[in-house]
Formats: structure tokens, C-alpha cells, sequence
């Protein structure tokens, strides 16, 4: 009797700690960083530089990270920039991931 309670018990034990970390594994960004992403994406439409130095520099990321796993609204950042007519911004985000602008939206 004594025995069969105890398997019980380390039964349900390991089944709350396996939820707790499957739920853990299972939450996206921190708050923090998710507001500091979206903050990117509307200095990215903003077309002002400065707007964009600072939202990047809050993120604790550089630039060329941000462009290979941004997306804002569907679209990587040079592509959003250039849909939102933020001429001045997709030519500092093309200069500082070394890449053409001219290159990267003829293959969109």
C-alpha cells in the first residue's frame, strides 16, 4: 500500500515538472525584447536613422542578426523598409549588412 502511494506521488511529480518545462520551452520572447523588436520595426518605417541606431542599440543586437531573423509584417527588414518608402533607412540597413540594395529587392 505504502509503496504503491509512492510510485503514485513521483508519478505526478514527474509529470508537473515535465508541463513546467514544456510550458517554459514553449514561451516566446521576453516582454522586454518583444517590445524592443517592434520598436525596430517602426524606426525600420520610419525612415530616420537616428529613430533606428536607438531602437537597434536596445535590442543588445547588431544589425546584420536582425536582419537574418526580423520580420516585420511578413518581410525581412530592407524589403519593409522599401515597402513603407523608407528609402534613407534600406540604404543604412543594406550598407551595414554589406549587401546591395539594388541586388536584394530584384530578388523579391
Amino acid at each position: 500500500m505504502f509503496m504503491s502511494r509512492r510510485v503514485t506521488q513521483l508519478a505526478l511529480i514527474g509529470m508537473t515538472l515535465s508541463l513546467t518545462v514544456t510550458a517554459a520551452s514553449a514561451a516566446s520572447y521576453p516582454q522586454e525584447l518583444e517590445k524592443d523588436l517592434i520598436a525596430v520595426c517602426e524606426a525600420v518605417k520610419s525612415d530616420n536613422r537616428l529613430k533606428l541606431h536607438r531602437a537597434v542599440k536596445a535590442t543588445g543586437l547588431n544589425m546584420k542578426n536582425l536582419h537574418s531573423g526580423l520580420v516585420c509584417n511578413g518581410q525581412d527588414m530592407i524589403t519593409f523598409a522599401v515597402a513603407n518608402g523608407a528609402d534613407v533607412n534600406a540604404q543604412h540597413i543594406a550598407r551595414r549588412i554589406n549587401a546591395s540594395l539594388r541586388v536584394l529587392t530584384a530578388k523579391r
